[in-house]
């Protein structure tokens, strides 16, 4: 009669396994639950934000000025420019007076000759000094002549320089009051403001900060003044350039000058 086998008893699942397994279960479960949680709650405010950017036309995009920027550059360029042509205009006028002064003179100088010599020339009779004083009398008339007649341009060229002059000077003083200027001895803060904007920042309105996105907003500043000259500057949800001018802002917040994005007139969602 054969013997019987031994039997092997199979090992027994370990308590601790037995403990941890359902919590780690439940860890992933949470985890998943939370991760699309997070995945849902991102997708929904992208949509919220990118729908309030489409239809919103209250953004402000604040730009710091300093002095290595294009418009500071662009507007000391400009000045420079016509002060320069204003002094070349000036000089110009200075050499015109110049050359008027000279012909005034030879015009008297030769006045003074011919009612001098000419009763003289007149008695003379026909010798042959009469004859050359007679000449001499009458190319002193001939000059007098051409002077009067070079006087009569140099009026009308001083009368068009200083129409220029003037036009110019308030050409200078029209650039050198330019917002931008105040940037060449350090930075200050303006705001970008595109064409479909344009009607909600208008100045004395009001700007707003928010900290969180668009909620969590609080009054920042107001609006000051619209600045001359059309500008392009990046949307500040979307990677697009857009047409604009910029406007001139007093801030409460001096910091609220590095926020991407203010808001003019309200807060985005009014009560937040």
């Amino acid at each position: 009669m054969d013997a019987p086998m031994p039997t092997t008893a199979s090992p027994r699942p370990s308590r601790a396994r037995f403990t941890f397994q359902p919590l780690i279960v439940k860890t992933y479960k949470v985890a998943g639950i939370v991760a699309l949680g997070a995945i849902m709650i991102g997708l929904i405010l992208y949509l919220i934000n990118n729908i309030f950017y489409f239809f919103d036309n209250s953004w402000v995009r604040p730009v710091i000025l300093s002095p290595s920027h294009d418009k500071v550059l662009a507007a000391t360029s400009s000045v420079s420019e016509a002060q320069q042509r204003l002094d070349e205009l000036e000089l110009e006028r200075a050499r015109e007076a110049a050359q008027k002064g000279k012909l005034e003179r030879v015009q008297a100088a030769n006045a003074a000759f011919i009612a001098e010599a000419g009763p003289t020339v007149a008695e003379a009779g026909n010798s042959l000094a009469a004859v050359g004083a007679r000449r001499e009398l009458f190319q002193a008339e001939l000059d007098r002549q051409a002077a009067l007649d070079d006087l009569a341009v140099a009026e009308r060229e001083l009368a068009i320089l200083d129409a220029a002059i003037a036009t110019q000077k308030s050409a200078v003083e029209r650039l050198a009051s330019s917002y931008y200027l105040k940037a060449r001895s350090g930075k200050i803060v303006v705001g970008f403001v595109p064409y479909d904007n344009l009607s909600t920042a208008r100045p004395g309105t009001p700007l707003y900060r928010c900290s969180w996105g668009l909620v969590n907003c609080h009054e920042v500043g107001k609006v000051l003044s619209v600045l001359d000259g059309e500008v392009t500057e990046r949307h500040p949800d979307k990677d697009r350039m857009l047409r604009g001018v910029m406007v001139e802002m007093s801030l409460t917040e001096p910091r609220a000058g590095e926020h991407n994005v203010l808001f003019a007139g309200s807060k985005p969602f009014w009560i937040f």
